[in-house]
């Protein structure tokens, strides 16, 4: 317990204040470590590990990890199961990193619960399996458990598709404040997934999300107060969700900022703007935004480039069969091809 209460002051006032009582704390913590002190061990393990009060250390953070988890500390046994999955620190090893992990959920670690559902998860070779411990975990509390348990009953993956159950799940994780699980239920709301449709519902959700940074929540967002559903038509504020998502590049958002600007709808009519953001959709290969990116070129007569542009941004979106694409490069009688 002393051993405990020191490392909690030592965290509080940064550990490094001075180097003697950097140097004091690590040699208190090693000696202590040293006499079979399995917190010390591990609290040692940690000093090392992240360079706290010391230079950071990965093989000597192993070597008292290793310690502590022969003791049977369940944080160390999870760590190092953890440098043996990621290989950090050591050769990766999935078998040792299930080792570790199976020695720590006897102890009802809920992060190695999760941790040996997503090795058989990520393998494919044994959803069952997979499914057990990740449901443990999800359980025990942990949100990314409960998300990737709506997740699988959402698809059906190794268990039978049940939306509603997935609705469940992802409440639980929103409860805890995960932010695509918030989404999600909006999600869920907006199109009858598991649930009575209800708009109104499916926008306080999205809000959620989208004001957690979610960058899909903030594109459904702007729709909605574009389209007024759940909400009232708000221009302003589809615009301002429109560009957050923009800006985190969903190509939706970006085509969907080119569209208003080049309209004008709610806001000034600004080409320069609609381009830019076009633009930044048809890099990214969206082929609405290409073919209409190359027809403001075409239309634009005041730039010599501005054809050799409109022709570049039609083969790029004629590349991906856009029929219209197709039609303004098929030269005819009574109009040639753009650029000779």
């Amino acid at each position: 317990m002393k051993f405990l209460i020191l490392s909690i002051v030592l965290l509080l006032v940064g550990c490094a204040s001075s180097d003697t009582g950097s140097d004091y704390v690590i040699e208190s913590y090693r000696k202590a470590a040293e006499q079979g002190d399995v917190d010390a061990q591990y609290k040692l393990a940690r000093f090392y590990d992240f360079g706290i009060g010391t230079l950071k250390d990965k093989q000597k953070a192993i070597e008292w990890y290793q310690s502590a988890a022969a003791q049977g500390h369940a944080d160390a046994q999870y760590t190092l199961g953890t440098f043996y999955d990621y290989g950090l620190g050591v050769p990766e090893n999935r078998q040792k990193a299930l080792n570790w992990y199976y020695q720590a959920a006897e102890q009802e670690h809920i992060d190695a619960l999760y941790a040996i559902g997503m090795i058989f998860h990520s393998t494919k070779q044994n959803y069952p399996e997979a499914i057990y411990w990740i449901r443990r975990a999800a359980d025990k509390g942990l949100d990314e458990a409960q998300y990737d348990m709506a997740r699988m009953l959402t698809f059906g993956v190794g268990i039978e598709e049940d939306r509603q159950q997935a609705f469940a799940w992802y409440m639980k994780a929103a409860e805890q404040g995960h932010v695509a699980s918030l989404f999600y239920i909006g999600s869920a709301y907006d199109f009858g997934q598991g649930v009575a449709v209800n708009k109104q519902n499916a926008f306080m959700w999205y809000q959620k999300a989208a004001n957690e940074g979610y960058a899909k929540a903030q594109l459904y967002l702007a729709s909605m107060y574009e389209q007024g559903q759940g909400t009232k038509i708000d221009k302003v504020q589809a615009i301002k969700w429109y560009l957050r998502a923009a800006e985190q590049g969903v190509v939706d958002a970006q085509y969907s900022l080119g569209v208003i600007f080049e309209l004008g709808d709610g806001v000034a009519q600004n080409i320069p703007e609609a381009i830019t953001w076009y633009t930044a959709a048809a890099k990214q290969g969206d082929a609405e935004s290409q073919y209409v990116l190359a027809t403001i070129y075409e239309a634009d007569k005041s730039d010599p480039q501005n054809l050799q542009n409109a022709e570049k941004w039609y083969l790029e979106a004629a590349a991906q069969g856009h029929q219209k694409a197709l039609e303004a490069l098929t030269p005819s009688a009574s109009k040639p091809r753009l650029v000779h």
